[in-house]
C-alpha cells in the first residue's frame, strides 16, 4: 500500500451499507470504485446522491468523487483492478425477520469473474454464520487455482448515524485465518485508532448475531419491566434511568421501554440464531422469548388509544415520524407505518409528517393510507 494512495478498492452494493462504506473508505483515504447489479449507478451517484438519507452522507460522497478518490461504473469488469473487493450488499428482510442470503450468494457469484489472484476478498453484507464457508467453498469450485485472501467484516452502521459509527466505532472486528489479510485490513482501519480484534471467520460472523440479539433482549427485558411498573403503579423510565446508572449496566444500555424495536435488524438476527439453533438440535429458550415477547407489543398503542379515546372513529390522529428512526430516510419494517395501517380502517382521519420520508414512498408501502383516510 502506497502511503499516498492507499488500496485500490471495489465495493459491489449501493444501497445504505455500500454507499456508507463507499465515500467511508474513500474519505480513509483509498481509491476505491463501486458498482450495483441492475442499477444505474453513474447515472444515480454522478450528482451524488446516494439512495438512503443519512446525515453527511450526500456531501461526503461529493467530496470524494471532487478529489477523484471515489468512482462509480456500471461496468463490473471495471472492479478487475482492485486489489481488494468489498461485498456490502444489503440483504433483503422478509416480514417474519428471515433474510435471503440467496441474494447475497448470486451477487458474489457475480464477482468471481472478475477476482485476480491476490485479491483479498471482504465480506460486510449481513450474511449467516457459516457463510464464509459456502462462499469460499463457491470461489473454490469456479475458479480452483484463483488466489485469494478472504475476510468477514461486521458492519456495525447504526441508521441515522451510520458515518459517526463508521469513524467512531468501538471496536472493529476482523474474521480471517490469513495473516496476509489481516495485515491489509489493519492497514485500512489504521488512521481510526481503535482497538482491532482479530479472530476466525466464523466468530466474527456470530458476533453481529449476538450483539443485535443482546440488544434485542435488553429491549424484550425491558418491556416486561414496562408491564409490570403499569400495573404496579410505577415508572419505567425512573426504573431504566437507575438501571443505566448501575456500572455493571451502562448509561447506554439498551433499556428504553417502547412499542417495540424496528427496522428488521435485530429481528434479523434473532431469527438467524433461532435457524441456526434449529439446524444444529438446539434449544434457545431466552432468545425464543426475545422474539415472543416483540411481535405483536406495537399492537398495545391502538390498544391505548381505544382505551384512552372517545369517539374514536370520528378521530383525528397526528404521527410526527413515518420513517424506521429519525435521521434516515427508509421505511422499511417501520413500526409507524405499521401502526398507520392498522388504525386507518378504524379512526376518522390520519395526518403523517416526516422530514425525511417521501410520500410515494410511504404511499408504495402502505397504499390503504391514501385512500382518503390520511393527510
Amino acid at each position: 500500500m502506497s502511503a499516498t494512495t492507499g488500496y485500490k478498492i471495489g465495493v459491489l452494493g449501493l444501497w445504505h451499507l455500500g454507499s456508507v462504506y463507499s465515500a467511508a473508505l474513500a474519505k480513509l483515504g483509498h481509491r476505491v470504485i463501486s458498482f450495483d447489479v441492475g442499477k444505474n449507478t453513474d447515472g444515480r451517484f454522478g450528482g451524488a446522491l446516494p439512495p438512503a438519507k443519512e446525515p453527511g452522507l450526500a456531501e461526503l460522497t461529493k467530496e470524494n468523487l471532487t478529489r477523484g478518490r471515489l468512482v462509480f461504473t456500471d461496468k463490473i469488469e471495471d472492479l478487475a483492478c482492485c486489489d481488494i473487493i468489498w461485498l456490502a450488499v444489503d440483504m433483503p428482510i422478509a416480514q417474519d425477520g428471515r433474510s435471503n442470503f440467496s441474494v447475497v450468494q448470486k451477487t458474489f457469484k457475480d464477482l468471481i469473474p472478475v477476482f485476480k489472484n491476490g485479491t483479498t476478498i471482504v465480506v460486510s453484507s449481513q450474511v449467516p454464520v457459516g457463510a464464509g464457508k459456502i462462499l469460499k467453498k463457491t470461489i473454490n469450485s469456479s475458479r480452483p487455482n484463483l488466489k485469494f485472501s478472504y475476510v468477514y467484516q461486521p458492519e456495525n452502521l447504526q441508521l441515522g448515524k451510520a458515518l459517526e459509527s463508521f469513524f467512531k466505532p468501538a471496536r472493529v472486528v476482523i474474521g480471517t485465518e490469513d495473516k496476509r489479510a489481516e495485515d491489509v485490513m489493519k492497514n485500512i482501519f489504521s488512521s481510526l485508532d481503535v482497538p482491532v480484534l482479530v479472530m476466525d471467520v466464523a466468530s466474527a460472523e456470530m458476533v453481529k448475531h449476538a450483539l443485535n440479539s443482546f440488544l434485542a433482549t435488553s429491549l424484550s427485558f425491558i418491556y416486561d419491566i414496562a408491564d409490570l411498573c403499569e400495573r404496579y403503579g410505577a415508572d419505567v423510565v425512573k426504573v431504566s434511568q437507575a438501571l443505566k446508572s448501575d456500572p455493571r449496566i451502562g448509561e447506554y444500555a439498551y433499556l428504553d421501554a417502547s412499542i417495540g424495536f424496528s427496522g428488521g435488524t435485530l429481528g434479523r438476527d434473532l431469527q438467524i440464531l433461532l435457524d441456526k439453533a434449529a439446524d444444529k438440535g438446539l434449544e434457545v429458550p431466552v432468545l425464543r422469548a426475545a422474539v415472543v415477547k416483540n411481535k405483536d407489543r406495537w399492537l398495545m398503542v391502538a390498544k391505548l388509544l381505544k382505551r384512552e379515546v372517545k369517539d374514536f372513529k370520528k378521530s383525528k390522529i397526528g404521527f410526527l415520524g413515518a420513517t424506521y428512526k429519525p435521521g434516515t430516510s427508509t421505511l422499511r419494517h417501520s413500526l409507524s407505518v405499521r401502526v398507520m395501517k392498522a388504525l386507518a380502517p378504524e379512526v376518522g382521519k390520519i395526518h403523517v409528517h416526516d422530514p425525511l420520508a417521501k410520500k410515494e414512498e410511504v404511499e408504495a408501502v402502505a397504499p390503504c393510507l391514501f385512500s382518503g383516510s390520511v393527510e
